[in-house]
C-alpha cells in the first residue's frame, strides 16, 4: 500500500469511542472503551534503550547518536475525548441490544478532512493504523497516568542481538501497565484488551481489520472461571438517514474463536479478513466540500493547466533548437521567429504560474472536515460457536454490501465511489469524466489568459466556452453547482 493512503485511514476514524451507560449493564459489568492511533498500544509497545555504559566508549559515543530504540509516548494524540451513551439514544439499533454483547459507541465526528497542501485533496479523517479496545473500570477523566508507566527496557545483553532476540527488563510486565503509556488509566486489573491492525488497499478505496492479540483476564458475560465463549467484535460506521434510524455504512468484523478466562494471544498473520469498501464520501458532504474549496479549487486548476502548458513548451522549443541547428539559413530564419513566439509565452506563463502559486499561497489552508459519522465497537461472547455464527450473519447481512475488491484503481475516487451507478459498461464514469473536464476547462482557460492557441486560427475564448459546458454538464452530473 500507498504510505499517502496507509496511514492515511485515513479517519476511517480519530475515535475514542466511549462507554456504554452504566444503566444498560449488570453491576459487575465493566466499561468498554476503544482507542485508535497510527500504532496499537501493547502489541507495538516500544523498547526504550537502556543507558550508556560509562566503562564502555563505544556505547558512550553511540548513545547521542542513538538514544532510544522507538518511541515511548506520554498520550495518543489521535485519541478523543470519551463520551457517555445516552440509554435511551437512537444511536444504537433496536436489534443491537443483545445480552451477550458489549458496546462503546463515539460521539459524532466527522470522517473526511480536506487539507490544502500542496494541493486540495480529500482524505479519510486522521491516521488510522490500530484500534485497541479495553473493557475494564477506569480512572476518573482527569487522571495522567503516564507517569506510573514503566518503560520496556531493553537488556544490554541482548541490545546487540537481531531485533528478533531483544529481551526487556522491568519491575512492571502487566497490561495495565503498557496501557498507561496512552494514558489509559485502568482502575484495578483489565478484565480484556483486544487490537485490530488496519489495512487499506492501495487505492485507499477498501479496508480491512486483522486480529492484532488480546488478553482477557476473565469473561465479559460470566464470572465462571472455567466457562468459555466464542468471541468476536465489530466495528461499525453510520450516518443519519433520511428517517430516525441510522444508515450503516460499514461494519467490520474480527473472529478471535473460542475463549477463556486468563486467554492470550499475539494475533495471526495468516489470517485474510475480508476486504471492505471504505464509505464513500456523501453527495452532501460532496457538495459542501466543493462550496467550501472552490476558490482553492479555481487557483490549483490554474496553476496544473499553466504547469502542463509549459511543460508542452518547453518541448517545442528543444524540437525548434534542434531544428534550427540542422535547418539551412532561409528554413533556419523561419524557425527562429517561431523559437522566439514559443518562448515568450513561456515567460508569459511562468510569470502567471509565480502569481497563481502566490495567490494559492494567500488562501486559508486549515483543515476542513465533511461528513459526520457515529462510530459503535461491539465485543460478542456466545456461548456456541453456531450461536456466533448466526451472531455474525446477521452482521455480515446487514452489511452484505460492503464488501469490496481490493484490486481496484485509482480511478475509484471518493466522488465515484459515492454514486450509484448502474452496471452498464457503456455508461461514462461521472468522476472520471469530471476530472477530464476539468482539466481540459483550465487548459483552456490559461490559453484565453495567456493569448497562447493550440493551433493557427484557433479561437481562444471559443475553445474556453466550450470547455466551460462540458465541465458543467459533468459537474451537474454529480449534482455540483455549475461554475460561471
Amino acid at each position: 500500500m500507498s504510505p499517502a493512503l496507509s496511514r492515511p485511514l485515513a479517519c476511517l476514524l480519530a475515535l475514542s469511542l466511549c462507554q456504554i451507560n452504566s444503566a444498560q449493564a449488570a453491576p459487575d459489568d465493566p466499561e468498554i472503551r476503544a482507542f485508535v492511533n497510527d500504532t496499537c498500544i501493547v502489541a507495538d509497545e516500544p523498547y526504550l534503550r537502556p543507558p550508556p555504559d560509562p566503562s564502555d566508549s563505544a556505547d558512550q559515543s553511540s548513545a547521542k547518536f542513538f538514544p532510544l530504540i522507538g518511541l515511548v509516548v506520554g498520550k495518543l494524540t489521535e485519541m478523543l475525548i470519551n463520551h457517555m451513551v445516552s440509554g435511551s439514544s437512537a444511536h444504537i439499533r433496536a436489534d443491537a441490544a443483545r445480552k451477550d454483547t458489549r458496546y462503546a459507541m463515539s460521539r459524532e465526528m466527522n470522517l473526511y478532512r480536506a487539507e490544502f497542501q500542496p494541493e486540495p485533496v480529500v482524505r479519510l479523517n486522521t491516521r488510522i493504523g490500530c484500534m485497541t479496545i479495553v473493557a475494564a473500570r477506569f480512572m476518573p477523566a482527569s487522571t495522567d497516568c503516564t507517569a506510573a508507566y514503566v518503560p520496556k527496557q531493553l537488556t544490554r545483553e541482548t541490545m546487540k542481538l537481531p531485533e528478533s532476540a531483544w529481551k526487556a527488563s522491568r519491575s512492571d510486565d502487566s497490561v495495565e501497565n503498557q496501557l498507561r503509556r496512552a494514558n489509559v488509566c485502568v482502575d484495578g486489573k483489565a478484565r480484556s484488551v483486544y487490537e485490530a491492525r488496519f489495512e487499506f488497499s492501495q487505492d485507499g478505496t477498501a479496508y480491512r481489520l486483522r486480529n492484532a492479540g488480546y488478553q482477557i483476564e476473565s469473561l465479559l458475560t460470566t464470572q465462571d472461571k472455567a466457562a468459555s465463549r466464542s468471541a468476536f467484535y465489530t466495528l461499525e460506521i453510520s450516518q443519519p438517514g433520511k428517517s430516525d434510524q441510522r444508515e450503516t455504512l460499514s461494519t467490520a468484523v474480527v473472529k478471535l474463536g473460542t475463549v477463556t478466562a486468563g486467554t492470550r494471544s499475539a494475533g495471526s498473520a495468516t489470517d485474510s479478513p475480508p476486504w471492505l469498501n471504505v464509505p464513500a464520501l456523501s453527495t452532501e458532504a460532496r457538495r459542501a466540500y466543493d462550496e467550501k474549496t472552490r476558490v482553492h479549487q479555481q487557483v490549483m486548476g490554474e496553476v496544473d493547466a499553466l504547469k502542463r502548458a509549459l511543460t508542452r513548451n518547453q518541448r517545442v522549443l528543444s524540437g525548434l533548437d534542434q531544428r534550427i541547428a540542422e535547418a539551412n539559413a532561409d528554413l533556419a530564419a523561419g524557425l527562429r521567429e517561431q523559437r522566439t513566439k514559443v518562448a515568450v509565452q513561456i515567460q508569459t506563463q511562468q510569470a502567471e504560474l509565480d502569481a497563481s502559486n502566490a495567490e494559492y499561497q494567500d488562501l486559508p489552508q486549515t483543515p476542513l472536515e465533511f461528513m459526520p459519522v457515529t462510530i459503535v465497537v461491539a465485543v460478542t461472547e456466545t456461548q456456541s460457536e453456531k450461536a456466533a455464527m448466526l451472531a455474525l450473519a446477521s452482521v455480515i447481512d446487514a452489511g452484505g454490501a460492503q464488501i469490496a475488491s481490493a484490486g481496484g484503481t485509482a480511478s475509484s475516487a471518493l466522488f465515484a465511489r459515492s454514486l450509484d451507478l448502474t452496471d452498464n459498461p457503456a455508461k461514462a464514469n461521472p468522476a472520471a469524466e469530471l476530472e477530464s473536464a476539468r482539466a481540459h476547462y483550465f487548459d483552456a482557460l490559461v490559453e484565453a489568459k495567456t493569448n497562447t492557441a493550440a493551433a493557427p486560427g484557433e479561437n481562444a475564448g471559443g475553445n474556453l466556452a466550450l470547455a466551460r459546458t462540458r465541465y458543467n454538464d459533468a459537474r451537474q452530473a454529480l449534482g455540483l453547482e455549475p461554475i460561471k
